[in-house]
């Protein structure tokens, strides 16, 4: 089928590859290497610009893949790891989802990258992420949005609605990603209103809550609480996270995954 999951996931893969090799694009030309129409590229720079692996603007994409790779010293402005680092995050999720689950997904940027992930399984996926719709999925999974007030620049359904549809619902797993994750200050969030979205997400979850957070959110407490630490059953984080945190996260019964960037 021309438009299969595997087809549309071949076809991002190879115009990644081809955008990182080359530096930079045109739409144009990118539509005539890959023998699609304009229309389509342009779909796929969208998603791909969304997950934060590829740069677009003004009919160019561009290459976020950077020399300092070969580096194995990370930093906050290491752009190209970290979008990798999210990758990865988002690769080890479906493995903990069954096939046929309801699972609630909150705004963050790692947890659209995981709703494309889980594209080999039928879900029901409840969403306050307006940008769901275009992911890749399989052609039987449900997606439904929240509703409620849109809050920009991230798009994120929020409010009274949005908490109104979770409340009459039950999930078997959340997938949510945060600001932050510490023992003290628990899942914290910069978004007051997405804070209460994400609250509600964990309350009405049977089985497992699924944390995804890269290094720089592990130990860190921001602005607003969602829930207490003891409230998540799974986090994924990756290697360079601090070992020191990791380890009382584990004390406290969390089952840490720890990817690794060269994996």
């Amino acid at each position: 089928m021309k438009n299969s999951i595997s087809n549309v996931q071949e076809r991002r893969s190879k115009l990644l590859e081809i955008v990182n090799k080359k530096g930079s694009m045109s739409v144009e030309n990118l539509a005539e290497k890959l023998n699609v129409s304009e229309i389509t590229i342009r779909r796929d720079l969208k998603v791909l610009s969304e997950m934060g692996v590829i740069g677009w603007r003004s009919g160019v994409a561009t290459s976020t893949y950077g020399k300092s790779l070969s580096s194995t010293s990370l930093d906050v402005n290491a752009g190209s790891r970290v979008d990798q680092i999210k990758m990865k995050i988002a690769a080890a999720v479906p493995s903990f989802i069954s096939e046929s689950s309801t699972i609630f997904v909150n705004s963050s940027t790692l947890c659209w990258m995981a709703i494309n992930q889980l594209a080999s399984k039928r879900l029901t996926i409840i969403t306050n992420n307006a940008h769901a719709t275009e992911s890749v999925h399989h052609p039987q999974t449900i997606i439904i949005l929240t509703g409620g007030e849109i809050r920009y620049p991230k798009e994120s359904l929020v409010g009274g609605v949005a908490i109104q549809l979770l409340s009459s619902m039950q999930s078997d797993y959340t997938i949510i990603g945060l600001d932050g994750v510490s023992i003290d200050g628990g899942l914290t969030t910069q978004n007051l209103y997405e804070s209460q979205v994400n609250t509600t997400m964990i309350k009405r979850t049977k089985k497992k809550v699924i944390c995804l957070a890269d290094y720089r959110k592990i130990g860190v407490t921001s602005n607003y609480h969602v829930a207490d630490i003891d409230d998540i059953d799974i986090l994924i984080t990756d290697s360079f996270a601090n070992e020191k945190v990791i380890k009382s996260f584990r004390k406290r019964g969390i089952e840490v995954i720890q990817i690794q960037l060269g994996q």
